[in-house]
């Protein structure tokens, strides 16, 4: 992607900001050019995150170690989501719990990069129907919904949803450091974000994606 087509996207995020009442700012820079991972990692990604979230939904620990062990899906796991498979429920702390839970929105991004859904409005929620397109475990489904996708989204389209958040994201923050309340919720901006880039840097793993604005 060149970088007249990255400041492009800025530009066009920018009207689209102005144009739904938000406040940004012009300096904020050009997002680099991105260097996607494969479909193989994202599914992946995409799969523990749905089994780890079923712990904050109070499902045993060992039950989702086992599912992920036996899907072989240990490579996907970050070094914080080892640890907590490592724990029993009553070890496990409210910000462990709250964390799993808020993977459902960054799961709900990459449920958008992956064409499982159509949009991802920064108002709106994930959707009801996020548990019936994704494996029930607590069912015993296998892993099949997650590894029968086949198509990611363009990297254009990818690149300017990243682009587009990163920068509603600086205004929820400039937000709350003002002591207002921004009319879009940071924490679903925030795990939408940390979800998309992750999937457009390959060279940084989970536990480390850098979320400055």
């Amino acid at each position: 992607m060149t970088e007249a087509q990255r400041i492009h996207i800025k530009e066009e995020n920018i009207a689209r900001i102005r144009d739904k009442g938000y406040r940004f700012i012009e300096w904020l820079p050009v997002m680099e050019t991105p260097a996607m991972r494969s479909l193989s990692d994202i599914k992946g990604r995409m799969s523990v995150m749905n089994a780890l979230i079923n712990i904050s939904f109070e499902a045993p620990v060992k039950i989702i170690k086992d599912w992920i062990s036996q899907s072989g899906l240990d490579a996907h796991l970050s070094e914080w989501e080892k640890a907590v498979l490592e724990k029993k429920e009553e070890e496990l702390s409210n910000v462990e719990l709250n964390t799993l839970r808020w993977y459902l929105e960054g799961l709900w991004a990459l449920m958008w990069a992956t064409n499982m859904i159509d949009s991802l409005d920064e108002k709106e929620w994930c959707g009801d129907e996020m548990a019936t397109l994704l494996p029930n475990l607590e069912e015993g489904e296998t892993n099949q919904k997650i590894e029968a996708l086949s198509v990611l989204r363009t990297e254009a389209e990818l690149y300017t949803m990243l682009d587009y958040y990163y920068r509603i994201h600086w205004y929820c923050v400039d937000e709350r450091i003002k002591q207002n309340e921004a009319p879009v919720n940071e924490g679903l901006v925030y795990e939408r974000r940390k979800a998309l880039e992750w999937m457009m840097n390959k060279d940084v793993d989970w536990d480390h994606v850098e979320m400055v604005t």
